[in-house]
């Protein structure tokens, strides 16, 4: 854990952190995305709209078939809860649920994980705190965007999955997740798969199937389209070039690092990368972050595969998927493999905002590898902690100079469009985006 003679300077950088990305997630509201998901999610909450209050299906997904009801009740809810009469104010429902998720995960480390591996998440809960891509998906009105809360309880129910009300819980949520996301039924399926391949004997397995069972209830009317939907529709997302571009690996490499902005900047993110202008001058401040992160995250990488490769020249025992070796490392796998082979199998194409199902596990994953995860090395877990921290700094640059450019901007040559405020101010803005 974090003992040193300066042991106060972790949790106030842990503080700091989540502070800070508190104040990037509510940041200029107005300049939210505000395109055809959004508004139709919007609209959908309100009833003096004339749309009819409640529906068993949601809005079409990414993939063509309409989504389960979920993924608008649970926007509905949270308006009835919060007041919400505006896009903004529903916008900023889903940001402090975002900045609640990081609370939820800072007990879950505090509360359930053991102090020997507990480090690793709480730098997790701090580099996701500034993440770009974390910030981008967590500021609007999206079904993924609502995500990080209800994986955060499944987290701490999957973790007591030996006791009834645990695997219950656990169970219950997998099914809800799914129904708000799509993508997230691979996430909780691939959880069950890992769990009943290398951990069978330690799950309550009729909690599980109880939870399961319940939450699965609200999916009939949506399986009954679905089996309606089959064969009906003139094309099919299903490929196998998809499976073969490994953008499920790719990402969970990439994101940690706060690299992906091109995907919402587009066309923009090369004049991004020159920012700050100074002077009517760029500086290139952006870019040069962008090369720093890749750096650090080449040395994380290259340090792990040298700790690999050592390990096994001294013909020591790789470890093995087993929870009572290290819960940690269990969990990791059961997203990584569990999640991410099941989702590449699947021949979907994988979009960017697929990974947000991931929450917290790509970070954590990289954060393990800097600090040495099983390495009674002090020099290496020095060296380690510079690097993160070093990458949660340039990450709440890269952030922040996101947000600032698409305030000065105003209309992005990208997926980002024009923000909500612009369009509020623009119904010539509003027709093009």
């Amino acid at each position: 854990m974090w003992t040193n003679s300066k042991a106060w300077i972790a949790p106030l950088g842990l503080v700091g952190s989540i502070f800070l990305g508190a104040l990037l997630r509510l940041a200029w509201v107005s300049d939210m995305e505000y395109k055809a998901d959004e508004a139709w999610t919007f609209q959908h909450t309100q009833p003096e709209e004339g749309v009819s209050s409640f529906s068993w299906l949601g809005m079409d997904s990414s993939v063509g078939p309409r989504n389960p009801g979920m993924s608008l009740w649970v926007f509905q809810v949270l308006s009835k809860l919060t007041f919400a009469h505006d896009p903004t104010s529903l916008a900023r429902a889903v940001q402090i649920l975002a900045i609640a998720a990081i609370g939820v995960l800072v007990w879950f480390s505090y509360r359930c994980v053991p102090s020997g591996e507990r480090e690793p998440w709480l730098w997790a809960a701090a580099i996701l705190s500034v993440n770009p891509l974390a910030v981008l998906f967590e500021r609007k009105i999206w079904p993924p965007s609502v995500l990080p809360i209800f994986v955060s309880f499944m987290l701490i129910a999957w973790w007591k999955r030996e006791r009834f009300w645990g695997a219950f819980a656990w169970g219950l949520i997998g099914a809800w997740i799914g129904q708000i996301h799509m993508g997230a039924f691979f996430f909780a399926g691939g959880f069950a798969a890992w769990a009943l391949l290398f951990d069978r004997k330690q799950v309550a397995w009729r909690g599980w199937r109880a939870g399961s069972f319940l939450g699965a209830l609200s999916l009939v009317p949506w399986l009954a389209y679905m089996a309606n939907e089959v064969g009906s529709r003139p094309g099919t997302p299903f490929g196998w070039q998809h499976a073969a571009e490994c953008k499920f690996l790719i990402r969970w490499v990439t994101e940690p690092l706060g690299l992906g902005l091109d995907y919402s900047l587009d066309n923009d993110f090369g004049d991004f990368l020159r920012s700050p202008i100074v002077d009517g001058r760029p500086t290139y401040l952006v870019g040069i972050l962008h090369g720093l992160v890749i750096a650090i995250g080449a040395c994380i990488l290259v340090r792990a595969g040298l700790r690999l490769w050592q390990t096994r020249r001294a013909g020591a025992q790789t470890a093995v998927p087993n929870s009572k070796r290290s819960p940690t490392a269990f969990t990791l796998n059961a997203a990584f493999l569990g999640f991410g082979i099941l989702l590449t199998l699947s021949c979907l194409p994988i979009h960017r905002h697929y990974m947000v199902i991931a929450y917290p596990f790509e970070i954590l994953w990289l954060a393990r590898l800097a600090l040495c995860s099983g390495i009674p090395s002090v020099k290496a877990l020095r060296l380690g902690r510079s690097l993160l921290a070093t990458l949660c700094v340039a990450q709440f640059l890269i952030t922040a100079s996101f947000l600032v450019y698409v305030h000065i901007h105003q209309a992005i040559d990208g997926d980002y469009g024009v923000p909500y405020g612009a369009q509020k101010n623009s119904p010539v803005a509003a027709l093009q985006n």
